[in-house]
């Protein structure tokens, strides 16, 4: 991994290691890829996670969620993604966003998607 990747919420103090017991892949699944931001966040009942990184000059997301059973075993499946549609859902939708409409991770992550297109990604 390039540079030093954002871990949010509940992964705040656990980073990469907690990413990977919670989605239970090893180093070989992340391998090569450079994280950007990571979050996960969970109450009582349930919990939700969002990755991103940047593989070959392509972008890439992980979306798991759980219910109580703790686990995202079998949810690690990243998918190629573009700023431009990153960016439509965080205008137009609820990316980032708790259910409430407080932040979780969207101010976060326009930053991250501003670094970006100044570095000349698109």
């Amino acid at each position: 991994m390039e540079s030093q990747p954002l871990f949010l919420n509940d992964w705040r103090e656990g980073e990469l290691e907690a990413l990977k017991e919670a989605f239970r892949v090893g180093d070989r699944e992340v391998s090569g890829i450079s994280l950007l931001l990571a979050s996960y966040a969970r109450d009582a009942l349930c919990g939700e996670a969002f990755v991103l990184f940047r593989k070959g000059g392509s972008l890439y997301e992980v979306n798991g969620s759980h219910d109580s059973s703790g686990c995202m075993a079998g949810q690690w499946e990243p998918e190629e993604t573009l700023l431009m549609a990153l960016e439509f859902r965080l205008d137009k939708g609820r990316l980032g966003l708790r259910t409430d409409g407080q932040n979780l991770f969207a101010n976060e992550l326009r930053f991250i998607l501003a670094e970006l297109k100044a570095n000349g990604f698109s």
